[in-house]
């Protein structure tokens, strides 16, 4: 593996290079940034420093030609994050992907990047990246049913928060903050309830969808982070809003980090329970080499028949 193309001989870089170069002059200009990248990670995933230039041929005969042709693999990947279907499994293949060291991948909706939260994980030390051999399909329906917890404590927190504290609060409460943390905009409380209230209370009812249905396992992860993102985002704007008018350059990077390591922790917290499980299973199975229902060979048996 290398990490970018200059790692690799002057022969096998020019092959590169021209390969790259007749997809992009093939590829709407829309498209061309993003399907470039995305060729050039693979073929820094697949090449070695010492490769040669037949090396590279012999990938780029493999990968094809992608400009023009709506059934390649790069192009379906590039459109996946409009398509609806399989949505919330993508969500899990992206944001949890411990096995590859990219730290960002194509966004499992919509154009640009996701953060790889599997591999942020692998290099804290948190978890290994053959922990499961298909992330989150060992996960046990408990682990499920506990990782509700977090997006239905985030939502209750937010309706305590209007009980005990809606009357006292100011009117009107704040809508958008500028980059150094300065409200600019400005809406009723009313308003501002109702919002916060539907962003925490409506993600939270996914998360138990997610937790209690019988969908594929990878797909209720999927589900659960991001309503557990959502639900996060509701919350910590609920408390940007209490806050006032005052700067607070520290607020927005706050609210980024709370909202993103919700949806972390939770698919650590799937993850390690499914790699507890599959552990387990391990333990629990194979142990012993006698056939089912016989016993092991008697110590005085010579002959190697069980004993009696």
């Amino acid at each position: 593996m290398i990490t970018s193309l200059t790692d690799l001989g002057p022969q096998a870089r020019a092959v590169a290079e021209r390969y790259l170069q007749t997809e992009s002059s093939r590829l709407p200009a829309d498209l061309r940034s993003a399907v470039i990248d995305e060729l050039t990670a693979h073929l820094c995933e697949r090449l070695s420093p010492d490769a040669t230039a037949a090396d590279v041929e012999r990938l780029v005969a493999d990968a094809g030609p992608v400009g023009g042709r709506t059934d390649q693999a790069w192009y379906d990947r590039l459109v996946a994050g409009f398509r609806l279907r399989g949505a919330d499994e993508r969500i899990a293949a992206t944001w949890w992907d411990p096995a590859n060291p990219r730290l960002l991948l194509p966004r499992a909706i919509g154009l640009g990047w996701d953060i790889n939260f599997g591999a942020i994980a692998v290099r804290l030390g948190l978890i290994e990246p053959d922990a499961e051999a298909i992330p989150f399909s060992s996960t046990s329906e408990a682990a499920f049913r506990t990782a509700l917890a977090l997006p239905a404590g985030l939502a209750a927190a937010t309706v305590l928060h209007y009980l005990v504290r809606g009357r006292s609060l100011p009117d009107p409460l704040p809508s958008h903050w500028t980059w150094d943390g300065t409200p600019d905009r400005w809406t009723p409380k009313r308003r501002a309830a109702a919002v916060d209230l539907a962003t925490t209370l409506g993600p939270a009812a996914v998360a138990a969808w997610a937790a209690t249905s019988r969908r594929s396992k990878p797909g209720r992860a999927g589900a659960l982070a991001e309503a557990t993102l959502l639900a996060a985002v509701g919350a910590s704007t609920t408390v940007a809003r209490s806050l006032g008018a005052r700067r607070r350059g520290w607020l927005q990077p706050a609210m980024l980090l709370c909202s993103l390591g919700a949806a972390a922790a939770v698919l650590l917290w799937l993850a390690r329970a499914g790699r507890d499980e599959e552990i387990a299973r391990d333990l629990g199975s194979g142990t012993s080499s006698a056939p089912p229902g016989r016993t092991s060979p008697h110590p005085d048996d010579t002959d190697g028949r069980p004993g009696v």
